[in-house]
């Protein structure tokens, strides 16, 4: 009896000969058939829907995108847009790493302060990183960044757009002006016959014949070849500092703004002083008229409670150290009356420490002009802004029999500042309105030599 196939038998015919090894071209296809994906016609929108749902909620790959949409241009427009490497509306989905702007600024670091103090925390707003371009508040122009430039605070990026050929904001770079090389004056202005009579400060200059002018000059060493006429600027005593010129209030001599050629360092054949601690017993030959300086030039850099007292410094290795390219890590506390120079300048409303400065006689602090002007934190600080004390050693309280808290009347601001681009010549004199008195907490550092500077 010949029994038929079993249920757990293939559905064709079950039989092992040469003739039956592979199936009719029609079997074959009923068996193998699969359904076409329905990703034609009104189903399309449906599946990308539910693609895009589906990478939103579990991470999924190129691979998989492509599989469902069945086309390379699809699937790359897609990818762009998953990845955020693409603008979608406003660009909030935007996570690429374009950290320029439309007009080729490069972007500041969100967790930077400088140029620009940014109004964004990146701990907040976690996708704030590095200096990519972002938009976390919705900004009707798409994508932007705080820029490196400290004339322009912010400024929108070129983003691609999604399935676009555009960005959400033209590219347009700032074409940088011709820079035209400027006329110098040279030998420090030891030459110069020109008409300028205002100082740096703004102050006009007395006739060089006037009364009061010839009794400021009879202590000078005057160049009879120097042709001092009207109230012209000059510079008769060979300055290193260049022209200057009288006027009716103290300090009585002030420099006047002209722009010298720089002179080569490597031209310079000068001896280079050695780095030594902040206070060296050796010949000290004064630079300054006391007249106009102040007093404690001649004693500068002798601190009352160390070197007259002939004690050490507890931390003055750790400061050498760090002057030799050391690196000061978990430093101690220094020693009261270890830095009888330094100074604290505050802003007086809302009262806030703005910066440190140094005393550099009993009449002047030098300090860095950033403190009191820049711009793009709003920054452009008078005399009446700022209260100065001196002597401190704990930041936090008022230190009575010690510190000294003085005004000013006078702020000079180098002439060549230069906060909009590289903050070159980053420094400024504060005159005190009453000559402050020395004490083993308050005493002038000795500023450095030309030499020492030039290194």
């Amino acid at each position: 009896m010949t029994e038929g196939p079993s249920h757990h038998e293939h559905p064709f015919d079950w039989q092992c000969s040469d003739s039956v090894v592979f199936l009719e071209k029609g079997q074959a296809l009923s068996l193998l058939k699969r359904p076409r994906r329905a990703n034609k016609g009104f189903l399309e929108e449906m599946i990308k829907g539910n693609l895009e749902r589906e990478c939103l909620e579990e991470i999924c790959s190129y691979e998989e995108a492509f599989e469902a949409l069945e086309s390379t241009v699809d699937t790359d427009t897609f990818w762009a847009k998953y990845q955020g490497n693409c603008a979608v509306n406003l660009g909030q989905n935007y996570r690429g790493k374009i950290n320029y702007t439309k007009s080729g600024i490069e972007c500041q670091v969100w967790t930077s302060k400088y140029p620009h103090i940014p109004k964004f925390n990146a701990s907040i707003y976690p996708d704030l990183t590095e200096n990519y371009c972002r938009n976390p508040d919705n900004n009707s122009e798409g994508p932007w960044c705080y820029t490196r430039d400290p004339t322009v605070e912010r400024e929108e990026c070129p983003i691609p757009v999604c399935g676009q050929e555009r960005t959400t904001v033209e590219f347009t770079p700032r074409v940088k002006p011709s820079t035209t090389v400027q006329p110098c004056e040279t030998e420090k202005g030891m030459l110069y016959t020109g008409t300028l009579s205002v100082t740096v400060s703004g102050a006009r200059c007395l006739p060089w014949a006037s009364e009061k002018a010839r009794a400021l000059l009879k202590d000078k060493t005057i160049n009879p070849e120097v042709k001092l006429l009207e109230n012209y600027c000059r510079n008769p005593d060979a300055d290193e500092e260049g022209v200057w010129c009288v006027i009716d209030e103290p300090p009585y001599f002030e420099y006047c703004d002209l722009h010298y050629c720089d002179s080569s360092l490597e031209d310079e054949d000068e001896q280079v002083e050695e780095i030594a601690g902040r206070t060296v017993f050796q010949e000290f030959k004064t630079f300054f008229d006391e007249k106009t300086f102040g007093e404690g030039e001649a004693d500068c850099g002798t601190r009352p409670l160390f070197e007259k007292k002939q004690i050490t410094d507890q931390s003055e290795k750790e400061l050498m150290d760090s002057y030799m390219g050391g690196r000061v890590v978990h430093g101690n506390d220094a020693e009261v009356g270890s830095a009888p120079w330094q100074v604290m300048l505050y802003k007086k409303s809302p009262q806030e420490l703005l910066c440190g400065a140094s005393l550099i006689s009993n009449s002047w602090i030098l300090t860095a002009a950033h403190c009191l002007l820049y711009p793009p934190w709003d920054k452009n600080l008078t005399t009446n802004d700022i209260l100065v004390r001196i002597g401190k050693h704990f930041r936090a309280k008022y230190e009575r029999n010690k510190e000294k808290i003085v005004l000013l009347d006078k702020i000079i601001i180098h002439p060549k500042y230069n906060w909009k681009e590289n903050m070159d010549r980053d420094i400024a004199l504060l005159h005190l309105k009453r000559p402050v008195i020395f004490s083993d907490y308050i005493h002038p550092v000795c500023l450095p030599t030309k030499e020492l500077v030039q290194r």
